[in-house]
């Protein structure tokens, strides 16, 4: 067989096999943080609480995560993901969220068509004293107030 005929039959076979039915994978997916508030408290300070509270969104819906007044360490509580708890237990494909060493992660799992999808990301806003970290005498604020892109770095399908 000649070379231009086989390569005139790739694409032909390309389609017949099971490979080329394969749904494609999502690639328009980010995830949008907004009003980003952290407080982490000293944990030499009596009495002084933790919390966290921010806005995701995706191209298909908005939510709340939060973790609410807290004597725990911040980081401690939120070093895995955590599920943003306004979704509630009974979203086990919905956002949820970590932060660790000042770096917010975002994930999400979702279903469309047959596959079941879970992206993830992450961003290190480097915060810094005075432009968006605060630290007072019971504690550090970290802030952002406007929305920031973090892009999916990991999808995975199954």
């Amino acid at each position: 067989m000649r070379l231009n005929t086989v390569l005139a039959l790739i694409p032909t076979m390309t389609l017949a096999s099971p490979l080329g039915l394969r749904q494609a994978a999502p690639t328009n997916v980010t995830f949008t943080v907004t009003d980003f508030k952290a407080f982490m408290a000293d944990p030499n300070i009596e009495g002084v609480q933790s919390n966290l509270t921010f806005h995701v969104t995706d191209s298909r819906e908005q939510v709340d995560c939060v973790i609410p007044p807290t004597y725990f360490w911040l980081y401690a509580i939120t070093a895995l993901y955590e599920y943003c708890p306004s979704q509630g237990p009974e979203r086990p494909n919905g956002f949820s969220f970590t932060f660790q060493d000042g770096s917010v992660g975002v994930r999400r799992g979702w279903v469309e068509g047959n596959k079941t999808y879970t992206a993830s990301g992450s961003l290190n806003p480097y915060w810094a004293e005075g432009v968006n970290k605060t630290t007072t005498p019971t504690g550090t604020w970290v802030t952002r107030s406007e929305p920031w892109t973090i892009p999916v770095t990991r999808l995975t399908s199954a």
